[in-house]
């Protein structure tokens, strides 16, 4: 087990690459057949590694055959690739539908990949009778099922993929070359699977009507996962408020007596991205306190409110929560050029009544406010080998987590834990006030709610306090 745990390992962070395939531009179709289970990448890595959940996707839908389906819904969709792709399927008779965040395709963010998608799947309906199986590219103005929030989800749906009916993908990663070169991300694939693959199907048909829903929230159990959609909003069919999953998850956590950790403190490796606002706020103060009750605990995050970070930094009692700043600024200016994109978290130990349980929760849902009101896909798996596939993962990155090795740390810069560089310091931690971070870089940088930051003229630090 240790020996099959550690060739996932090596072969996710591309220290020992896999015998290479045909690209998905060189075969169409492909003959490839996507298998369960969760995918990584890094952007540190080779091409093969940087392009995994990539090339899995594109993969497919060059193996989707004649009369299938393919359902994508991504906050953003900026690839000349996939869109060569989806239009090469839709000409051998799939029926393609692709949802995305509007502010990823406006006068200000001209997305000409998107664009042609869109212009190529209109013409491509010509002589096509029935409107069921029209292809199409639409866009939300916020929340395509809730009242304000982004278009945040990333699932992407395959009624067929090679020899696999019903594949769903959810995680964190977004159809676009950012996700490979600037993230590190995840998905997570069922295959085979009718009851998941319309439930995401189910939320898609929603999304596409972008109307507010009585009930946007969205969650069902399927033997040992549950599948979950935000808006964290509306009420549940019987009339209540919903809860929230990650704040249930936690609350089933007891710190002490596992029987499956050497120590016997159940094992929590949290990896959020994003901690702000009041949720953040709302969950940090619960890791804070499985932290004084003993849990074995690390946070790799991105981006982290200044109130949160005093909160899981403090000195008090057992003293502060071990954290890690995931990001790499190779010059110092604050705008980040490599993230740790996930939103993950493991728990193995003693969880919901279990002494020796395993649980492993993934998603696009940030630990903010925003998520809260935005579209958002997550998954609950109850599994011992995934969740250890993502115990390791996240592991492995916060101990051997890259320095950014700027060019420049003596402007505005100080250097930072963990050999990263960060300006201003708002880059790290931001007042929970509204101001906004800045993702990416060049091209690809984007504020936190998606919109494209310049650097002339704006100043998204300008209110932030230091840490």
């Amino acid at each position: 087990m240790r020996a099959a745990r550690l060739l996932a390992l090596l072969v996710t962070i591309g220290l020992l690459a896999l015998p290479m395939t045909a690209s998905p531009a060189s075969a169409t179709p492909d003959h490839f057949t996507p298998h369960a289970g969760p995918t990584f990448n890094s952007p540190i890595g080779n091409t093969q590694t940087r392009r995994t959940i990539f090339r899995k996707i594109l993969r497919s839908v060059n193996s989707a055959p004649h009369g299938s389906r393919i359902h994508f819904f991504t906050w953003n969709f900026l690839t000349r690739e996939g869109t060569d792709a989806l239009l090469r399927a839709q000409s051998r008779g799939v029926t393609v539908r692709i949802i995305m965040d509007a502010k990823n395709n406006s006068d200000e963010v001209p997305n000409q990949p998107f664009r042609r998608l869109k212009n190529g799947l209109r013409k491509g309906n010509k002589g096509i009778d029935r409107k069921s199986n029209l292809s199409w590219a639409r866009t939300c103005q916020g929340s395509c099922r809730g009242k304000t929030g982004s278009a945040h989800a990333k699932f992407f749906l395959f009624s067929q993929a090679g020899k696999a009916h019903n594949v769903a993908m959810q995680g964190s990663a977004n159809l676009t070359l950012a996700s490979t070169n600037n993230q590190w991300n995840d998905i997570y694939t069922t295959v085979r699977n009718k009851d998941v693959y319309n439930f995401w199907l189910a939320r898609f048909q929603e999304a596409q009507q972008d109307k507010p829903l009585k009930r946007p929230f969205a969650s069902a159990r399927f033997g040992a996962t549950r599948q979950i959609m935000f808006p964290l909003a509306g009420k549940t069919r019987k009339g209540k408020t919903p809860k929230d999953p990650v704040m249930q998850l936690l609350n089933q956590v007891t710190c002490r007596r596992a029987t499956n950790t050497a120590n016997h403190r159940t094992t929590l490796r949290i990896a959020p991205d994003v901690i702000r606002k009041e949720r953040g706020m709302r969950l940090a103060q619960k890791v804070r306190q499985l932290w004084q009750n003993g849990c074995n605990i690390h946070i790799g995050y991105t981006v982290v409110g200044v109130a949160i970070g005093k909160l899981l930094r403090s000195q008090s009692g057992r003293g502060p929560v071990p954290m890690k700043h995931l990001v790499q600024d190779f010059n110092g200016d604050g705008e980040f050029d490599n993230y740790f994109h996930l939103k993950a978290m493991s728990i193995v130990g003693n969880v919901g009544g279990d002494r020796g349980n395993y649980v492993v929760l993934n998603g696009s849902a940030n630990w903010s406010g925003l998520a809260r009101s935005s579209d958002e896909n997550l998954g609950i798996y109850w599994n011992k080998a995934l969740t250890l596939r993502y115990q390791d993962h996240l592991d492995y990155w916060y101990d051997n987590f890259p320095k950014s090795e700027p060019s420049d740390t003596t402007s505005n810069g100080t250097t930072g834990g963990n050999g990263t560089t960060t300006a201003r310091r708002g880059a790290v931690d931001a007042q929970d006030t509204g101001d906004e971070l800045v993702f990416g870089s060049g091209k690809n940088a984007v504020l936190e709610d998606g919109t494209p930051y310049s650097t002339t003229g704006v100043n998204p630090y300008a209110h932030m306090d230091s840490d």
